[in-house]
């Protein structure tokens, strides 16, 4: 995944994760200025937005603020905006191809990009879940994971999302976890040992987005895509190179000031096999992935193959995020510091 340190690389990010061409509709205006209004009557506010507003098949970025109005001829969270109202960097406005363009394609990563760049939008709420088989030749071990997550994204510096999981372990027993972003800090409640940690935008928007199984980059590291259509659907097939999933995998640990090195833990990827269900506004509706690894630490290793699948649920304003009470957690620095001493 993309690291969002740049002011154009967190505006490039912002702008896919705010983007929802799905939603049709048309430019609106009265005495005040321009917005845009979908066709189920809703508009967005404090976010940007991808839009193709005269059909041309290029869609340009455009922000709106807490009344819905697009602004213009201004700076707004280091990007900067023209005149007209387009993201602008380096004097050029920043565009690219609208689902509408794409969606009669033949090649399927020019739809897989397109839509991975739409997908996402500022509110989601989605259910997930995870099969698991791991061994070392002598034993094994089933886990089986289900959950949800919801995001609200305002596009400038209010973010909140909650992940709820349950994992059984067989004779191992069960475990429920809950982890939420808000007012700068993450939060992770795993069977009631509590532990927060700050973390700023950018990364919390990676956090948010690695949930997804498409993350919002550059899909380098998809090989091998073809597609089939069935009526209004597109489910688009594809592999996936291990190393650089790897790289994403170590990124996202980086997040935390942790690595895979310096946790001792070596992993390798030797199979990854990836799905994606697109309907005909270009919302992605179901993602899947199958893939096969090994974990070692140096004096054992551990075979793993992983099922994931993701449903959408619904995108748009409909979707509301409760944040839980975030009274009794412990700082993550702190939990670290009592873990060292008591090694010690």
């Amino acid at each position: 995944m993309k690291h969002l340190f740049r002011t154009a690389a967190v505006t490039a990010a912002l702008c896919a994760a705010m983007s929802m061409t799905a939603f049709a509709g048309q430019w609106q205006q009265d005495g005040t200025g321009y917005w845009w209004q979908n066709d189920d009557g809703s508009y967005p506010t404090n976010t940007w937005r991808w839009l193709d507003g005269n059909g041309d098949g290029i869609s340009e970025c455009y922000y709106f603020d807490s009344r819905g109005y697009m602004v213009f001829d201004t700076i707004i969270n280091g990007s900067q905006i023209n005149a007209n109202g387009a993201w602008v960097e380096n004097g050029q406005v920043q565009s690219r191809k609208s689902w509408e363009a794409v969606k009669y394609s033949g090649d399927p990563m020019e739809i897989l990009r397109t839509v991975s760049d739409n997908d996402d939008a500022d509110r989601v709420d989605a259910d997930f879940l995870m099969t698991m088989q791991m061994g070392d030749g002598t034993q094994s071990l089933a886990v089986n994971m289900t959950g949800n997550m919801k995001m609200q994204y305002d596009g400038g510096s209010n973010l909140a999302y909650t992940v709820d999981m349950n994992m059984d372990m067989g004779a191992l027993g069960s475990a429920r976890t809950t982890a939420f972003y808000t007012d700068g800090w993450y939060y992770y409640d795993i069977s009631g040992q509590k532990l927060k940690m700050q973390m700023d935008i950018a990364n919390a928007l990676e956090s948010a987005g690695s949930t997804n199984l498409l993350s919002s980059n550059d899909l380098s590291y998809v090989q091998n895509a073809s597609m089939v259509r069935n009526g209004d659907n597109t489910t688009i097939y594809f592999s996936a190179d291990g190393n650089a999933l790897m790289q994403a995998a170590d990124e996202i640990l980086g997040m935390s000031g942790l690595s895979l090195s310096n946790l001792g833990v070596s992993m390798g990827i030797s199979q990854y096999n990836g799905e994606v269900t697109v309907d005909a506004g270009g919302n992605i509706t179901q993602e899947k992935v199958l893939m096969n690894m090994t974990v070692g630490d140096g004096t054992e290793n551990i075979a793993m193959q992983l099922y994931m699948e993701m449903n959408i649920n619904a995108v748009g304003d409909s979707v509301v995020v409760s944040i839980p009470s975030t009274e009794g957690y412990m700082d993550m620095a702190t939990y670290m510091s009592q873990i060292a001493e008591q090694a010690a």
